[in-house]
């Protein structure tokens, strides 16, 4: 009987890691606004591949742009230099994971797959 109580979980186990690896991911879409100017935000479902960013524009020191966006990970991190009507400034692409973490607002940080694995396998050993 425990076995195939182990078989059932541990299946149930797999589903549930199958769908969140396919789980789509959203995030806050804000095409351009000046400095810290709040901008107007809507909602964008990333494609597979990518993560929630928020992107910075400075020129000497200062905040000139930000955008809010899904981006390919390949990209976070970035730096990119700009000239946009005829001022030179640099990009920084910073990134995160979950939904809605580029909203700027502090919040709680989503469990990870493998500490969720991790759960999982305790409460198995447990029952055993």
């Amino acid at each position: 009987m425990n076995r195939a109580l182990l078989l059932a979980l541990a299946a149930l186990l797999c589903f549930s890691l199958g769908e969140a690896a396919i789980e789509t991911r959203k995030c806050l879409k804000c095409s351009f606004t000046l400095g810290n100017i709040p901008c107007y935000t809507t909602t964008e479902v990333c494609e597979p591949g990518e993560v929630c960013a928020t992107i910075t524009g400075h020129a000497s020191n200062h905040q000139l742009i930000t955008k809010k966006k899904c981006v390919e990970f390949e990209k976070c991190g970035t730096h990119e230099s700009v000239v946009n009507i005829g001022i030179n400034y640099t990009t920084s692409v910073e990134c995160c994971e979950g939904d809605f973490c580029n909203s700027g607002a502090a919040g709680l940080a989503r469990p990870s797959l493998l500490l969720s694995l991790a759960v999982w396998i305790v409460c198995l050993a447990w029952l055993l």
